[in-house]
């Protein structure tokens, strides 16, 4: 593609396997490694989930009028089921527009806005190509029919999401989405407690044209 020699190998999206040389499962420590392409660290945050149990009840206890035994119940039994796997989470935010999550230290998700000129799939840009286009031939690539809902676009087979390229219609069509604030994340395994995705829908115009042929089998 005529992008290809344009942007940096370190700066490609690579499903299932992590961002450039930085793969998935990679230690935490190995990130200062990579301080020249990210930049500083210029936030950092953890989550434990004892620490978050503790914050609950904290405030519970300063708001108490608000909350009866039931809602912190509630709030307890919801955080239980999700606690094995927030826990031990940390986010790591570097001024490139990356941010590297990590659980138990180890590599798990990246996530790009659009301050990330570089960030590329198979040389094409990510925040300044045609969003039809590029959503057409990560399909292609990967071999698999997104799903849309609302702003968010998701290749589920691969872990991959990318929120506001392309915006649902109530008419069944899609339109752009605005430039600034597109952000795209991928991991290495499915979303711990994402939305149940059986709200989506396929994303019928890539359908057509990327696997039209097949249709008329």
């Amino acid at each position: 593609m005529s992008n290809l020699n344009l942007y940096s190998p370190f700066w490609e999206l690579l499903p299932l396997k992590g961002l450039g040389p930085i793969r998935f499962l990679t230690d935490k420590s190995v990130l200062q490694t990579y301080h020249e392409e990210l930049g500083s660290i210029t936030a950092e945050r953890s989550e434990n989930f004892q620490e978050q149990q503790q914050q609950l009840y904290d405030t519970v206890n300063q708001f108490s009028e608000f909350f009866s035994q039931d809602d912190l119940n509630t709030v307890l039994e919801a955080m239980q089921v999700i606690g094995d796997s927030r826990d031990d989470i940390s986010t790591v935010f570097m001024d490139a527009g990356i941010s590297l999550e990590y659980k138990a230290n180890q590599l798990v998700e990246v996530f790009a806005d659009d301050r990330a000129k570089q960030l590329h799939f198979q040389g094409i840009p990510l925040f300044d190509s045609n969003p039809t286009q590029l959503v057409m031939c990560i399909s292609k690539q990967l071999n698999e029919i997104p799903c849309i809902k609302d702003e968010e676009i998701a290749f589920p087979e691969h872990n991959l999401f990318l929120f506001s390229f392309l915006i649902e219609q109530s008419d069944g069509a899609y339109q752009e989405g605005k430039k600034k604030g597109r952000t795209v994340s991928w991991r290495n395994t499915a979303r711990p407690y994402g939305e149940d995705l059986s709200g989506y829908r396929p994303l019928e115009m890539i359908e057509d044209k990327v696997f039209g042929a097949s249709k008329t089998e």
